[in-house]
C-alpha cells in the first residue's frame, strides 16, 4: 500500500511501482481507493464538495467513515482478491491506514479502526512523507481542484496521524517523498526489492500462511508490498 498525504505522490508512485515490479517479471495489479466502483465514485463525488446536505452543509465525518469502510470491502470483493486468487501482486495507492488517519479526523478513531475488522492487512506498508507545503504545491502544479481534507492544517493533522501509525503497526516503513519522481521511485523499489528478497530467503511467517494459502500465494501491497492477511 502506498500511504501519505494527498500531494506526496502516492499515485505517481504506484505507476512507477508497478513497472519496477513487471520488469522483474512479476504479475501485478495496480488499483486505489477510493475505487472505480459504483461506492468509490460516490465518494470522490463527495470529496469535490458535491451531495450537500439540505442546509448545504458536507456530508459528516461518521457518514464519509462509512462510505470508505463499504468501499474498501467492495474493493477487496470485486479486485483484491480475485486478483491474488489469480496469482497477481496487489498494490493500492490507499488502503486501510488512509481511514485510520483521515476518517479519524472527523469520527472517533476506536470506531473507525472497528469498520476494518476482518479486513486484510498488508504485510508491507509504505508511508511517503513530504513536508505540507511541499505537498500543496504539487497539488497545485498538477491543477488539481480542491477536495475536502486539503487544507494545511488538516493535513498537519493528518501528517501526525500517519506518523503515530507508523509507529503502531511494524509493517510501515517511511519513504522520503522529497526529490525527483525517479529518485522517490528508487527509494520506494529498494524497500520493497528488500521485502521480497527477505521474503524469498524466510518464507511466509506463521501470521500470513494462511492468508497466502487463500491467494493462492498473491500479495497485497497496499502501500508497498505484502502478503494480505487478515485484520485482528
Amino acid at each position: 500500500m502506498l500511504e501519505g498525504i494527498d500531494g506526496s505522490g502516492t499515485t505517481t508512485q504506484l505507476g512507477e511501482l508497478e513497472r519496477h515490479l513487471a520488469r522483474r517479471g512479476r504479475r501485478v495489479h495496480a488499483t486505489r481507493e477510493p475505487t472505480r466502483g459504483p461506492i468509490g465514485r460516490t465518494l470522490r463525488e463527495l470529496l469535490l464538495g458535491q451531495h450537500r446536505n439540505p442546509d448545504g452543509s458536507e456530508v459528516d465525518g461518521r457518514t464519509m467513515a462509512l462510505l470508505f469502510a463499504a468501499d474498501r470491502r467492495d474493493h477487496l470483493a470485486r479486485e483484491i482478491e480475485p486478483a491474488l486468487a489469480s496469482g497477481f501482486d496487489v498494490i493500492s495507492d490507499r488502503y486501510v491506514l488512509s481511514s485510520l488517519a483521515y476518517q479519524a479526523e472527523e469520527a472517533d478513531r476506536d470506531w473507525v479502526a472497528a469498520l476494518a475488522t476482518g479486513i486484510r492487512w498488508p504485510d508491507l506498508t509504505l508511508l511517503i512523507e513530504v513536508d505540507i507545503e511541499l505537498a500543496a504545491g504539487r497539488r497545485a502544479a498538477a491543477g488539481r481542484p480542491v477536495e475536502r481534507y486539503d487544507a494545511d492544517r488538516t493535513l498537519e493533522r493528518v501528517a501526525r496521524g500517519y506518523r503515530r501509525l507508523a509507529e503502531e503497526h511494524p509493517g510501515v516503513r517511511l519513504v522520503d517523498g522529497s526529490g525527483s519522481i525517479a529518485t522517490v521511485a528508487g527509494r520506494i523499489a529498494a524497500e520493497v526489492d528488500g521485502f521480497l528478497e527477505a521474503s524469498a530467503a524466510t518464507g511466509p511467517s506463521a501470521a500470513t500462511a494462511t492468508a497466502t494459502a487463500t491467494a493462492s500465494h498473491g500479495r497485497v501491497f497496499p502501500a508497498a508490498v505484502g502478503r494480505a492477511r487478515p485484520a485482528s
